[in-house]
């Protein structure tokens, strides 16, 4: 059976050796995908970043037989498998260092680059980030943009949801699709393609997540994004990672301000002291991109909607609560006002939806 291009590059993309880059190597020397599969162990070891070993490799995990039941899997799973040759291949992706050369889809295949933006952030995120990922999310997605993140806890899960309230995501996974991670999120991940989104990964349709999978498919959330919001990451974190490599890819990189004292935000505030661009709501964002900002003009309907209209006791309250837990006894003093006439105020804006109680009889804004 003849085999087509395509097919040659999903094989080749099964062998663990061949990493992004040097599969671009391999692009870039030979002529098509069918004379990179039969290339002499000879002429693979020869080329930049490969050697004897790695060529050996290559020779010996070239199999038609894996290729036919990973094109079988692909069928059964409904997932489309794209590949760098092919028209609907993301455009913003292809123009990065080391694109994938095969990306596996689950869900809406074609990816519009000119209105993808990324939220990214630390697993172990406080309900601060969370409710910060959120709100950016659904009012990014409710403009019409698509969310890219990488659908892990913490700020991922919340970016997801929230864009998922009013318009849709894509998830880029560190392990193939046939392999969720973390299965706590597989319902997270069927639902965004119920939506209308996508779950995309370059990794084999059973390959599970390793510790250098995370940070290898940052490049791709940052690559199918026109910008990467950071919301909460410590010093060492994977989504430093992904800003880090949108800024070498030419791409626009936010932060969400954090607590000083708050070590989940050290990152994201470093980031703001390096230059990333502070962001508190999503005109912060829009703002940066001429050609989305007129996404961003409500009607006079809806400017008026959205003007919360209190008295100004109530208003002074509801301004001194934001996102930061805020106790009780901190609203009674900054306000100068009786605890009887706060628990009263509070209890009215809580009915209003406009401010929630947590736990330590403490309070947020209601995102």
């Amino acid at each position: 059976m003849e085999r087509s291009e395509r097919e040659y590059l999903i094989g080749l993309n099964l062998i663990a050796g061949l990493t992004p880059r040097r599969m671009i190597v391999l692009l870039d020397r030979f002529s098509s995908p069918k004379e990179m599969w039969n290339a002499s162990q000879g002429s693979l070891a020869a080329l930049s970043g490969f050697n004897f070993e790695v060529a050996s490799q290559i020779v010996a995990s070239r199999s038609e037989k894996a290729l036919d039941e990973e094109l079988e899997r692909a069928r059964k799973l409904d997932v489309n498998i794209l590949t760098i040759l092919d028209e609907d291949y993301p455009p913003l992706l292809r123009q990065i260092e080391n694109p994938s050369a095969v990306l596996y889809v689950r869900g809406e295949t074609r990816i519009d680059t000119t209105r993808t933006l990324a939220i990214v952030g630390t697993r172990r995120s406080s309900r601060y980030g969370r409710s910060m990922a959120g709100k950016l999310a659904q009012d990014l997605a409710r403009l019409g943009l698509t969310v890219v993140s990488g659908l892990a806890i913490g700020i991922d899960t919340a970016a997801h949801k929230g864009a998922l309230q009013s318009g849709c995501t894509v998830a880029v996974l560190g392990s193939g699709l046939a392999h969720i991670y973390p299965a706590s999120n597989t319902r997270l991940a069927a639902q965004i393609c119920e939506q209308g989104g996508s779950l995309v990964s370059e990794y084999p349709l059973t390959m599970p997540p390793s510790k250098w999978t995370f940070p290898q498919r940052n490049r791709i959330i940052s690559g199918l994004s026109r910008g990467v919001i950071v919301v909460e990451a410590p010093q060492r974190s994977g989504a430093l990672i992904t800003a880090r490599l949108a800024s070498e890819q030419g791409r626009e990189v936010f932060a969400v301000p954090g607590n000083a004292t708050s070590t989940a935000s050290a990152g994201t505030n470093a980031l703001i002291t390096d230059g990333a661009k502070l962001v508190t709501r999503v005109n912060d964002v829009i703002s940066e991109f001429p050609d989305l900002a007129v996404l961003n003009k409500p009607s006079s309907h809806e400017a008026q909607q959205r003007e919360i209209v209190l008295p100004e006791e109530e208003r002074r309250v509801y301004d001194l609560i934001g996102l930061e837990p805020l106790h009780i006894d901190d609203i009674i003093s900054r306000v100068g006002i009786s605890p009887t006439r706060a628990a009263q105020i509070l209890l009215t804006l809580q009915m209003q939806g406009l401010i929630e109680q947590i736990e330590g009889r403490r309070y947020i804004r209601s995102p």
